[in-house]
């Protein structure tokens, strides 16, 4: 690549009286693009310096270049996304207007099987994990060709941040690719991954709650198959597996719940305001007989 291009895309210089960079952009396009020894384009070199306002003429002048994929097989994409250059990332998703383009960006693979989320999760940057997971809800997160996904990624790096925000925003395609095996396969791994709770300081939760507000059964089991203890966790607000599901209208999650002798001290639980399960059943449209008969359901109990 030509030593002024290559500086202008470093430095996101777009042009002066001495440097026409449309005329370049057009050259280039005639007569082949200029690369660099790994067969990065100028939009890649842009990218990987963070200069997003140059990305965005760029790709107004020539936008075929968004697809472009370097020797490694890696798009402009991977670059931002292994770089954490959210605004790049956001000048590059914006622009496409079609949304068949936008997944195939989003899901193009690099030499090893890597999507551009596989390189912001082992780069932790949690932000562009947010970006990635939000445009693309529906994709199945293939394995790469090390047979990791970004749930994998994630865990081994103890980036639980990302391995949550991957879970609750994903949550049909991933259990569509055997999430229940994936999770599995991970608590065989460390344990501890249960224990740990997502989410800010004052407003927290776990994989536990997660799995009961969402109804499923199966995962649950699975989690307590790992680790028997963990029904007995709270979230920030005090509240255990039974006051979730009841907020949430999950009456088979109750049912299971309630068959397990292991859950009868949920029953009369008060959670931070003092309400228990039964509490919040009072006040919701949902009545599940097998809680308000149920042998530790106290109708005299009283809240704070």
């Amino acid at each position: 690549m030509e030593a002024t291009l290559y500086n202008a895309a470093m430095r996101g210089n777009i042009g002066d009286g001495n440097f026409l960079f449309a005329d370049h952009l057009k050259r280039n396009e005639e007569n082949g693009y200029q690369v660099t020894p790994k067969g990065n384009t100028v939009l890649h070199v842009a990218s990987l310096y963070g200069n997003s306002h140059f990305v965005a003429k760029v790709l107004k002048i020539t936008p075929a270049l968004l697809c472009y994929q370097n020797k490694k097989n890696e798009t402009t994409l991977h670059i931002a996304a292994n770089e954490g250059h959210t605004e790049v990332v956001h000048v590059l998703l914006t622009r496409i207007e079609d949304r068949n383009t936008k997944e195939k960006l989003t899901r193009m693979t690099g030499a090893s099987g890597d999507t551009a989320l596989y390189k912001a999760v082992r780069s932790q940057h949690l932000d562009m994990v947010k970006i990635l997971v939000k445009e693309d809800p529906e994709f199945k997160f293939p394995p790469n060709h090390a047979q990791e996904r970004p749930l994998y990624l994630a865990a081994e790096s103890g980036f639980h941040d990302a391995l949550i925000n991957i879970l609750e925003s994903c949550k049909k395609p991933i259990y569509a690719a055997g999430l229940e095996d994936v999770v599995s396969d991970m608590l065989g791994w460390k344990k501890s991954l249960v224990y740990l709770s997502a989410g800010s300081e004052n407003d927290w939760t776990t994989a536990i709650h997660i799995a009961a507000s969402e109804g499923d059964v199966n995962m649950i089991n699975k989690l307590l198959n790992h680790c028997p203890d963990c029904w007995d966790m709270l979230n920030s607000n005090n509240q255990n597996d039974l006051h979730v599901v009841i907020l949430n209208n999950q009456d088979k999650v109750v049912r299971f719940l309630l068959d397990s002798n292991k859950c009868d001290s949920l029953v009369d639980e008060p959670n931070s305001d003092g309400n228990t399960p039964l509490h919040l059943v009072a006040v919701s449209s949902n009545h599940v007989p097998e809680l308000i008969k149920h042998s530790r359901a106290k109708p005299m109990s009283f809240i704070k």
